[in-house]
């Protein structure tokens, strides 16, 4: 059984996964990295260029396994996960995309004046961190990433917000993947990706899951009722339960 690697999303490390590992399948190897320029792993250049990344990221999955993997990336991840699966298709067995960022371009322009202000707004959640102890701190703070902040501890909040301490190339991984536009890469993959929504996403809305639909037929869709953006943490166990469904393990 090929090894399950997770790509995270924006301003965000590997940590976003905590809560979804546990609830997989035992006997499974599973890898989760820290895209460059985020977490631990050091920047792929100056910028953040998507094919550089895929490069380093497919030289890491490299030295843990000779074999392909089973790829899962989330938003920005996603965007890696599909360059990465159509640079190095070797690599990449199966690729589920968690409402990926990469398939609505934007102008470059609002593209790189919206960048700066992403990067400014997570400044200030991670320096509201101390207040996640309240609820009414969490709706706000969350607000656009969950459909139902209830769900969210405080511990798991302060958790998110500080991921992003480390994060050196998140204006610049913003400006990359807004305006990115990824169905010519998607239509080369050797098949179609799943795909895994939560309805209530303001994120990346559900309605691109059906631009991606349109690129490539054959997708295979899970939507999370009643989720937003972070579906992984949110409703991690229905998170599981529709990889389950895109990633059958074999009897």
């Amino acid at each position: 059984m090929p090894p399950l690697v997770f790509l995270h999303g924006l301003a965000t490390t590997q940590v976003i996964w905590s809560w979804l590992l546990p609830l997989l399948p035992p006997g499974r190897e599973v890898i989760a990295l820290d895209v460059p320029g985020f977490g631990t792993s050091p920047a792929a250049g100056p910028g953040f260029v998507l094919a550089d990344v895929a490069d380093r990221l497919a030289a890491q999955i490299a030295l843990r396994t000779d074999g392909p993997v089973d790829l899962v990336g989330h938003s920005m991840g996603g965007a890696v996960a599909v360059t990465l699966a159509d640079r190095h298709p070797h690599r990449v067995a199966a690729l589920v995309l968690a409402a990926p960022a990469g398939f609505r371009a934007l102008p470059t322009l609002l593209c790189r004046g919206a960048a700066p202000v992403a990067a400014a707004g997570i400044r200030v959640r991670r320096a509201a961190a101390p207040l996640a102890h309240h609820a009414a701190a969490r709706r706000l703070l969350l607000t656009g990433g969950v459909a139902d902040p209830a769900r969210i501890s405080a511990a798991q909040a302060r958790t998110m917000f500080a991921a992003s301490r480390d994060a050196t190339r998140t204006a610049a991984a913003f400006a990359t993947v807004a305006g990115a536009d990824l169905r010519p890469a998607l239509g080369r993959l050797a098949a179609p990706p799943g795909l895994i929504w939560g309805a209530a996403d303001r994120v990346v809305p559900p309605t691109v899951a059906a631009a991606i639909a349109a690129a490539r037929p054959g997708v295979r869709l899970q939507t999370i009722p009643a989720t937003g953006h972070i579906a992984m943490v949110e409703r991690p166990d229905r998170f599981a339960q529709a990889l389950a469904e895109l990633l059958p393990c074999p009897s």
